[in-house]
C-alpha cells in the first residue's frame, strides 16, 4: 500500500520547501485545494508529513473520527427548538463574496444563510434524501403526489407568508420557479422539468423530462430555488431586494455590510408555528456574520473567543481537537461535513488524440500507479478529514454502498509497471496532465507526477487558472489525464455518471470524450433502473476498460465553542446555525 511513501515523502519536502520560497500563490495552500469539494466554502490546509506506519495505525485507531465513521445519515425528524433561544451567535465565512437578494447566481459565500433566508418546497436532510426513505422534509411543500413516473402533484400550505408579511400562493411559487430557471442559475431546471402550472391556489403540477433517481427531490429543494411574493419582488428595486428583502425563511436581513459582515434576527412572527423542517428552526436570536478569508486568522479569532464558531483549516484541527485521546479539547465542538464529491482522475479517450486513448495498456498502468491515499496528503489532508473513495462516487451519495469495492483500482507499483511494459511505449513516453491552480495545489501535482514517472512516464504539467481550466477541460488536444473535483445535482451516483458521460451534455462526448455506445447503453439502463445490478454493470465498464478513477473525497471541519453540541447541514456542507442545538446555559463568548 506505501511503495510509494519513500518517493512520495521526497517529492512533498521538495514541493513544500518551493512553496515556502516562492512565498505565495494557491500552489502550496490547500485552502484552494479544499475549494474542490463545494465550490469557495471550504477551508483546509496543511501538510503531508504523516509517516507510512502512523497513517496506518491512525485508519485503525477507532477512537479517531476516520471520515468513512462520520459519514452523513438521512435524517427523518426536524431538530428541536429550544425553550428560549439564545441571544446571538457570532461566525466566521471565508469568502468576502456574499449576496442575500433572490434569484442571484451560485456566489460563494452564500451558501450558508441562504436556507435561512428563503424557503424551498421541501428539506433535504442529506445527499442521498429521497420521498421514499423520509429524508425530504415538507417546507412551503406540504404533500407530494406521484401521478405517474413523470408527472407529480404539489400542495402547498395555506398559510405561508414572508417576512413582510406577503402570502405565498401557487401563482408566487410558479413565478419564483420561473425566475430560478432564468435568473437564479438553477442551472439545468429547464432541461430536467418539462413545466410547473397552477392547479388552484394551493396545488401544482409539475411534469419532468427526466425522470432519473433523485431528479425531482433536486427540483423541489434545490440551492437555487428561492420561494418569494411575485408583487414583492416586481415592485422593489435591486437596492431594496438586498437591503430588505421579504424573506420566506426563519430569518430576517438586518444589516449587511458587503465584503464584511452580514447580520441576520430570527423572524419573531413566523408562518410555521410549528416547524416541518429543520432550517425553520430558529434557536438563535441573532447570528453575526464576519467575513474571514485566512484559515489561520479564524482559528485565532476561535481562540480569542472573536468567534463562536466557524470552518477551520485541518492543520489548525490539533489547536481544539486532542488526537490521542480521540476528542476535542475542553471547550470546543467538533463537526465534519460529509464528504460530498469526489476528486477523479480522467483519461483522454478522444482516439487519435491522446496516446492514452488508444492504449488499454497505458491507461491501466496509469491507474494502478496512483494511490489515492499518498495524493490526499499532499492535499494536506489525513484519514481524519479524507476518505479514500472506492468506486467513482463520493462515500455521501445515494447508491454508493450498493457499488463501493474495497479492491477497487489498487495503487500497486509492480502491476503499473507491467502494464506499462505491455503497452509497447518506450520509457520516458509523455502525457500531459492538466489541473486547475485553484482546486489543487502544487503539492498534489507533484505526488501524481512521481507516481507516474516512476512507472516510465515522463509528465508534463498543465496547471492553469481557474477561468483557463474551464476551457482547456472541453478540447481534447490539450491534455491527457485530468485531476477534477465532481458532484452529483441530484445527491445520487447516477446523478453524478450522467453529468459525466451523458453526451447530450457534450459537444465531443463526455467529460473525457468517450464515443461508445455501449458506455451510454449502460448509463441509460442505471438511469431507467437504479438497481444495484445496473449500477454495479456502469461503474464496472468504467474501471475495467481505464476511464476514470474516484481518488478521495474529503470533508470541512467546523469548531464552535462547547455549548453548541448539533450542527446540521445543508446542501449538505452548509452548516446551519439557526437550528443548532445549544445547551440552556449557551452564551456568546463575543458578548455581543
Amino acid at each position: 500500500m506505501r511503495k510509494f511513501h519513500k518517493l512520495i515523502s521526497t517529492v512533498l519536502a521538495t514541493a513544500m520547501v518551493m512553496s515556502l520560497l516562492a512565498g505565495c500563490g494557491s500552489g502550496g495552500n490547500a485552502d484552494s485545494a479544499s475549494d474542490a469539494g463545494d465550490g469557495a466554502d471550504a477551508a483546509q490546509e496543511g501538510t503531508a508529513s504523516a509517516g507510512t506506519d502512523a497513517a496506518e495505525s491512525d485508519a485503525e485507531d477507532s477512537s479517531k473520527p476516520v471520515l468513512d465513521a462520520v459519514a452523513e445519515n438521512v435524517q427523518t425528524e426536524v431538530v428541536s427548538a429550544v425553550a428560549q433561544p439564545a441571544e446571538s451567535m457570532t461566525i466566521a465565512i471565508p469568502s468576502a463574496s456574499f449576496d442575500v437578494a433572490p434569484f442571484v447566481g451560485p456566489i460563494p459565500g452564500t451558501g450558508p444563510f441562504t436556507w435561512l433566508l428563503w424557503a424551498k418546497l421541501f428539506f433535504p436532510t442529506s445527499t442521498a434524501a429521497t420521498f421514499e426513505n423520509g429524508g425530504m422534509q415538507p417546507w412551503v411543500g406540504k404533500e407530494l403526489k406521484k401521478i405517474d413516473d413523470a408527472t407529480y402533484e404539489v400542495e402547498i400550505f395555506d398559510n405561508v407568508y414572508d417576512s413582510q408579511g406577503n402570502h405565498i400562493t401557487a401563482d408566487d411559487v410558479v413565478f419564483s420557479y420561473e425566475k430560478s430557471a432564468t435568473d437564479g442559475q438553477f442551472a439545468d431546471l429547464q432541461s430536467v422539468m418539462e413545466s410547473i402550472t397552477k392547479i388552484d391556489d394551493y396545488n401544482l403540477e409539475i411534469k419532468l423530462k427526466d425522470t432519473m433517481v433523485g431528479r425531482i427531490e433536486e427540483i423541489l429543494s434545490n440551492v437555487q430555488l428561492f420561494i418569494v411574493d411575485q408583487e414583492w419582488y416586481e415592485s422593489t428595486s435591486a437596492d431594496e431586494r438586498q437591503s430588505n428583502p421579504a424573506t420566506t425563511g426563519a430569518y430576517k436581513v438586518q444589516e449587511v455590510v458587503q465584503g464584511s459582515s452580514l447580520t441576520l434576527v430570527r423572524n419573531e412572527e413566523p408562518w410555521q408555528t410549528e416547524p416541518t423542517c429543520t432550517p425553520q428552526v430558529a434557536n438563535v436570536n441573532t447570528l453575526y456574520y464576519r467575513v474571514i478569508t485566512e484559515g489561520s486568522m479564524r482559528a485565532i479569532g476561535l481562540e480569542n473567543k472573536e468567534l463562536d464558531s466557524s470552518e477551520i483549516a485541518g492543520t489548525d484541527l490539533s489547536k481544539f481537537y486532542d488526537e490521542a485521546a480521540g476528542k476535542p479539547l475542553d471547550g470546543w465542538s467538533i463537526f465534519y461535513t460529509p464528504p460530498v464529491n469526489v476528486q477523479c482522475l480522467f483519461a483522454n479517450m478522444d482516439s487519435g488524440v491522446s496516446i492514452l486513448a488508444d492504449s488499454l495498456e497505458l491507461r491501466q498502468a496509469v491507474f494502478a500507479a496512483l494511490d489515492s491515499v499518498e495524493i490526499y496528503y499532499g492535499a494536506g489532508l489525513n484519514e481524519i478529514t479524507a476518505i479514500k473513495t472506492n468506486a467513482l462516487s463520493a462515500p455521501s451519495m445515494g447508491g454508493y454502498e450498493e457499488i463501493a469495492d474495497e479492491g477497487y483500482l489498487p495503487a500497486d507499483l509492480e502491476a503499473a509497471k507491467a502494464y506499462f511494459e505491455a503497452s509497447g511505449y518506450p520509457q520516458g513516453t509523455e502525457i500531459t496532465l492538466l489541473s486547475s491552480q485553484s482546486l489543487y495545489t502544487d503539492s498534489v501535482r507533484s505526488v501524481i507526477i512521481a507516481q507516474l514517472e516512476a512507472i516510465g512516464f515522463t509528465v508534463n504539467s498543465l496547471a492553469v487558472d481557474q477561468a483557463l481550466f474551464l476551457t482547456y477541460k472541453n478540447d481534447s488536444t490539450q491534455w491527457d489525464l485530468i485531476i477534477d473535483s465532481k458532484g452529483s445535482g441530484t445527491g445520487h451516483v447516477v446523478g453524478l455518471w450522467d453529468g459525466l458521460f451523458n453526451p447530450e451534455n457534450y459537444t465531443n462526448g463526455s467529460v473525457c470524450f468517450t464515443h461508445d455506445d455501449h458506455l451510454v447503453e449502460l448509463l441509460n439502463a442505471a438511469k431507467a433502473d437504479a438497481s444495484a445490478e445496473n449500477m454495479k454493470a456502469f461503474n464496472d465498464y468504467i474501471r475495467d476498460n481505464a476511464i476514470g478513477k474516484g481518488l478521495y473525497s474529503f470533508s470541512k471541519i467546523v469548531v464552535a465553542q462547547d455549548g453548541v453540541t448539533e450542527l446540521p447541514m445543508a446542501n449538505p456542507t452548509l452548516p446551519l446555525y439557526g437550528p443548532c442545538t445549544i445547551t440552556d446555559d449557551y452564551v456568546s463568548v463575543v458578548g455581543n
